[in-house]
């Protein structure tokens, strides 16, 4: 049996770079994107690395027909971590609007994958609240947290030496929409976030579900004009939940398990959805 040969296509590969501006051809497969996608991490099914060195190879229409451009949950956080500053998201989703685009996939699909993204973090949600009452049932009324001494925003406004300039932030509004994870503002809202953390209770904002749905694309904080480091300001509260006893070791490891066994679950409805 005669291995297989694959032929690059120069011209497909000409036309995706001069669709999207991915930087493809500057991969040089460290690695590194898709060691820092969350789904590829929780399921091993999304390798952004191979899709960018399919494309450099020009194959337009087996990337098309992948499940895996669907898998993306459009973080960014591959095209963050990049060091020759390649764009593996830019690339997906210029490959779904094509598969859209050609008919690939029929035209519903695209709103009914939003559902189902909106539908992961929801679950996300609730799943979070549901273990966080367990948590605080076993705590008993003697372990309640105390209100901060110092201002939280002031706490919240360096994060490891780091300044988040948490303090220039006038609620525009640009981190909700630059969001990955906003779909539903009631569940998920940046800006909500922040500006908790400048004027509202400390402690119901230090127990919200919220602060553990972000998956820390540094999307908000490339958005904000105002350079307010918002994914750092997450951080830093959650560290301070932990430090105040909100949240423990032991439960935060619980929750990343449930979180990467609910990512498997995305994964496979997406599949499913697919197959419709």
């Amino acid at each position: 049996m005669k291995p297989a040969v694959i032929l690059p296509r120069a011209l497909d590969r000409k036309a995706i770079n001069q669709a999207v501006r991915a930087e493809i051809n500057l991969c040089y497969t460290c690695g590194s994107c898709a060691i820092e996608c969350p789904v590829n991490r929780a399921t091993n099914r999304l390798h952004p690395r191979t899709l960018v060195w399919m494309a450099n190879l020009g194959l337009t229409d087996e990337l098309l027909s992948l499940p895996d451009i669907w898998f993306c949950l459009a973080c960014r956080r591959c095209s963050h971590v990049c060091p020759m500053t390649v764009k593996p998201a830019m690339l997906l989703a210029h490959l779904r609007w094509e598969a859209v685009r050609r008919g690939v996939v029929p035209p519903p699909f695209p709103a009914r994958w939003r559902e189902l993204q909106v539908g992961l973090h929801e679950e996300r949600y609730r799943a979070f609240s549901r273990l966080l009452e367990k948590e605080e049932s076993g705590k008993g009324d003697g372990t309640a947290m105390d209100d901060p001494a110092i201002p939280l925003w002031k706490k919240a406004s360096v994060f490891d030496g780091y300044r988040t300039n948490l303090t220039s932030c006038f609620a525009c509004g640009e981190c909700s929409s630059a969001c990955p994870v906003c779909h539903d503002r009631k569940i998920f809202d940046p800006l909500h976030l922040f500006r908790s953390a400048l004027l509202g209770d400390p402690r119901s904002l230090l127990e919200s579900p919220a602060l553990w749905l972000c998956i820390q694309c540094q999307s908000c904080s490339e958005a904000c004009s105002q350079k307010v480091r918002g994914h750092l300001v997450i951080r830093r509260l959650r560290r301070l939940a932990e430090e105040e006893g909100v949240v423990s070791a032991g439960f935060l490891e619980q929750w990343r398990r449930q979180d990467q066994r609910m990512l498997v679950d995305h994964v496979a409805r997406t599949e499913e959805l697919l197959q419709r």
